[in-house]
């Protein structure tokens, strides 16, 4: 008898196979779970034909594919759940991060402000080279004179 070699090549089809390996888990499982009901039930040992009778029946074309079938839905289940966590975590570190940018950015008030001041500063230094530019075409007196409204007058010496 040559039992847990058969079932397990029935059901692992390479190395790769994780439906397979989950599906033979699933065999040892009810292997396990026959050999305690027939202790129990019978208080003794189980003898060699009733474990081959057990193997033969769980090689059936049936019994295999309901052993993959539910080592699918496992493994569903399980990425799921896997995808669902690393979901979770990765919405935790998204917040956390956008939490540590909000905290570092600064007051809306405060960035008006300093917008509002550079602002200043641009036009006050385009005015003063307008201001420069203009005097040394006509003269700083005559842009003093336009600028106070004065009207200048030659000197009679």
């Amino acid at each position: 008898m040559s039992g847990p070699h058969l079932t397990y090549g029935t059901l692992v089809k390479d190395e790769g196979d994780m439906v397979g390996h989950v599906a033979y888990a699933l065999y040892k499982r009810d292997k396990l779970s026959f050999i305690q009901a027939v202790r129990a039930e019978k208080r003794r040992e189980p003898t060699e034909e009733e474990v081959w009778a057990f193997i033969v029946s769980s090689n059936l074309g049936l019994r295999i594919d309901a052993y993959r079938s539910e080592a699918e839905q496992a493994l569903q289940v399980l990425s799921g759940e896997l995808l669902q966590g690393a979901a979770e975590d990765l919405g935790r570190q998204y917040q956390q991060e956008l939490t540590q940018q909000l905290q570092k950015a600064k007051p809306l008030f405060r960035a008006v402000g300093e917008s509002l001041l550079a602002n200043l500063l641009a036009v006050a230094v385009i005015a003063l080279v307008a201001v420069v530019l203009y005097g040394t075409r006509i003269g700083f007196v005559g842009l003093a004179a336009d600028v106070f409204g004065y009207e200048v007058k030659a000197r009679v010496d």
